[in-house]
């Protein structure tokens, strides 16, 4: 075997094409290893600035009362104001961001909470894009690797028999061998190291310019390309056993890849809609109308019910006299809590579809590396709907502080800046998920392979 695989190696490296192959493969998943890498530790430095500011504002507030600055202590400010001034609360991403960095950036992971509803305060909106432009993007490193690994193993393997046959060099070959499969095993081998070793290279690359990478991340990735790689060079295989010719079988290999690669994950994205439907965003829009609406008309009925359900809380102005954002305070938390559920419905559905499409991954190897990625990466859609519960339970925590003191017209003292909720993040996950995805990819690879050796003696025919 030692012997078929040095013949195959010397076979391969003297066909020129097979290294610009290699050649162009690499250097496209390099350039976009690079400016991944370089993109998520961008993203980690942003967000490192938006937590040091956040620490600066809260030491500062813990200094009102040192001793010896009675002369320099800060104004206490209302507490309307300073409840509107929550530093927005991060997703904090994991160490495989370098695999979807632009996932990450397009979908945010910054959230804005205060007293009022963030789901309908204009003044909480992301910034405006052309969604074309975006979409004309750079792609993920995930999804390059996803859409050229393939191409690659395809590009070096089709009609590896069907071309000898062809050229009547393979009769010969058998007439010589007994076991005429080993050199054709011999040659699948050499070519999935050949394309494997760039495909780890450029992972490493990437993980490397990430200053937030990790090993954990990083030995997952590199286990689950390795059986992606695997998976399609079985594939390749199993084709070269098609008594076609070696146009034929590249055609049917690029039909596989289209199927596998588009086809299926379509599919699996209407089966998961059909098994939990998308609620219809025109119809929540209207339904928060209404709601609005119905608020707006209720506004001094729920302010007269808020101050008699907190006789400690008496107002300090008639009601009508109260300032706008006080009176509309009762209203306006029982506006968001009829329009949450509406909006974490979407959250819900969302990470449903994205359990039902990991469950299923194994139809398509394409898909699963970008499933794969998103949760190394810590933004797939599962571990972002946990982060909405989270900052809902901040945001209720922040509002219980918050409320009765805007209720009260107060304002904050030094003492009360040290009361302050704290957002408690989500825990990192542990790693069953994404050793789930890869044993699937490693149980359709075994599928694979034992249909190979199943089928190995057909090779013998010349």
């Amino acid at each position: 075997m030692i012997l078929l695989l040095h013949a195959e190696w010397i076979r391969f490296i003297r066909n020129p094409i097979n290294l610009w192959v290699i050649g162009v493969f690499f250097m496209l998943l390099a350039s976009s290893a690079i400016w991944s890498g370089l993109a998520a530790s961008q993203f980690r430095e942003q967000a490192l600035q938006h937590l040091v500011k956040s620490a600066s504002r809260q030491v500062q507030a813990g200094m009102h009362d040192a001793p010896g600055n009675n002369q320099h202590q800060h104004k206490e400010s209302s507490a309307l104001s300073v409840s509107n001034t929550a530093e927005p609360l991060r997703l904090a991403t994991l160490g495989g961001l370098a695999l979807s960095v632009r996932q990450a950036d397009l979908s945010g992971t910054e959230i804005n909470t205060s007293t009022r509803s963030r789901h309908t305060d204009g003044r909480n909106s992301d910034q405006l894009f052309n969604p074309l432009l975006r979409e004309l993007g750079l792609l993920d490193f995930a999804t390059i690797l996803a859409l050229l690994l393939p191409l690659t193993v395809i590009g070096l393997t089709y009609g590896l028999v069907q071309e000898d046959r062809e050229k009547g060099i393979w009769s010969m070959v058998c007439a010589q061998m007994t076991r005429p499969w080993l050199l054709v095993f011999a040659a699948l081998f050499v070519r999935l190291m050949l394309v494997l070793l760039p495909s780890i290279a450029a992972s490493l690359l990437a993980f490397s310019l990430d200053s937030g990478a990790t090993m954990q991340a990083t030995l997952h990735w590199i286990a689950f390309i390795t059986v992606f790689t695997g998976v399609w060079i079985l594939v390749s295989g199993l084709f070269l056993l098609l008594p076609v010719s070696s146009g034929a079988a590249a055609v049917g290999m690029l039909g596989v890849w289209l199927i596998a690669t588009f086809a299926v994950p379509a599919g699996l994205s209407w089966a998961a809609n059909n098994h939990d439907p998308m609620p219809s965003r025109l119809t929540t829009i209207v339904d928060i109308r209404q709601l609005q609406e119905q608020s707006s008309k209720q506004r001094m009925e729920l302010l007269s019910i808020w101050y008699q359900t907190h006789p400690d809380h008496p107002p300090s102005v008639p009601l009508q006299e109260l300032p706008r954002e006080i009176a509309a305070m009762p209203a306006s938390l029982e506006l968001d809590s009829k329009i949450r559920p509406l909006m974490f419905r979407f959250d819900s559905v969302r990470k449903a579809h994205f359990e039902f499409m990991e469950r299923w991954s194994a139809l398509s190897p394409g898909l699963a590396t970008v499933l794969m990625a998103d949760r190394l990466a810590g933004i797939d859609a599962a571990r972002y709907a946990e982060h909405i519960q989270a900052v809902n339970q901040f945001e209720d925590q922040w509002r219980t502080f918050f409320v009765p003191r805007i209720m009260n017209n107060e304002n904050l003292s030094a003492a009360d800046y040290k009361k302050l909720p704290v957002f408690q993040s989500i825990a990192v996950s542990t790693d069953e998920k994404e050793w789930s995805v890869i044993l699937k990819q490693l149980l359709s690879g075994a599928v694979l392979l034992l249909l190979l050796l199943v089928l190995r003696k057909k090779f013998g025919s010349p």
